[in-house]
């Protein structure tokens, strides 16, 4: 078996409204006064693990991805290897 290591990088989609983000620039222009803030909050997860094969560890990342780290109807995810 070989070592694979992926991140899969989890964000709301375009069309959502980030509230998180909308809360940590309201936070944000509290404490300070920044000009031209934008924020977005995403969320990374570093997966390591042991496949026989990088088809096999693509489709064990990406069901992975699919079935539990992002909501499809308001998420969207990008996986680097």
């Amino acid at each position: 078996m070989k070592k694979f290591s992926a991140s899969v990088n989890v964000k709301l989609k375009p069309t959502i409204k980030d509230i998180k983000a909308e809360t940590l620039k309201s936070a944000i222009n509290n404490l300070l006064s920044v000009n031209n803030l934008h924020c977005k909050v995403n969320t990374t997860y570093n997966i390591e693990f042991e496949a026989n094969s990088k088809t096999e560890a693509e489709k064990i990342v990406k069901t992975i991805a699919d079935e539990i780290l992002a909501n499809s109807v308001i998420e969207e995810y990008k996986i680097k290897w």
